[in-house]
């Protein structure tokens, strides 16, 4: 549940760190071995295993290959660290199928399955959007249209500071948000909507804490 949602999160030094979701020795097809599946949303049991994905560092990746097509389901792998208020997370990922969506998303400051800030993007709906997930209920915070093509590789990255936002696809700016309503230190990891066939790489975090 949420607690202390309103507390300020601390100034601190800068701590770059490599989130492995999946170490290079798992198999193909195992579950993961450095993040938890969670289950927000609507739909089913979720399923995260690794895959073989050419186009990602380390020639691997991890997806969510359950299928399920409710379009308020969203499977989450969620990393036991950092546990921060400030950081910089960048995520790799390749969109490949997904007839409801074909997302890939980053959560941040996560307490629960219901409390979390989420940024993602979707070759389906060619946008990056930004939510705030407050005892389950999903306020969309911002939002940029962009062109995002299936089958290739991006790179999406937030850095939260506070109550300020700046998101990135490619290196590329695209919006700056400001929002306060969960101001406390959470976990981080991965995301995704419905039937989306997606390849997710590890997560980069400068921790700003």
């Amino acid at each position: 549940m949420l607690v202390a949602a309103l507390a300020s999160c601390a100034a601190a030094t800068a701590d770059p760190l490599r989130i492995v979701l999946s170490s290079p020795l798992v198999e193909e097809g195992s579950e993961p071995d450095g993040c938890t599946p969670v289950a927000s949303g609507d739909g089913g049991p979720i399923a995260w295993v690794v895959r073989v994905e050419r186009l990602l560092l380390d020639g691997k990746a991890l997806v969510e290959t359950s299928g399920g097509r409710e379009p308020n389901r969203f499977p989450m792998c969620v990393a036991d660290r950092p546990v921060a208020c400030n950081l910089e997370v960048e995520l790799a990922f390749v969109p490949r199928q997904g007839h409801v969506a074909r997302a890939a998303g980053i959560v941040l400051r996560l307490l629960d399955a219901s409390d979390y800030y989420l940024v993602r993007a979707d070759a389906l709906a060619n946008d990056v959007r930004m939510v705030r997930v407050l005892n389950g209920e999903r306020v969309e915070v911002a939002a940029r249209t962009v062109p995002i093509a299936a089958g290739t590789a991006h790179v999406l990255k937030v850095r939260a500071a506070d109550d300020h936002f700046t998101v990135w696809l490619e290196g590329r700016r695209l919006f700056d948000a400001s929002e306060r309503r969960l101001m406390t230190p959470g976990r981080i990891g991965i995301w995704s909507q419905s039937d989306s066939v997606t390849s997710f790489g590890d997560l980069f975090v400068t921790n700003l804490d």
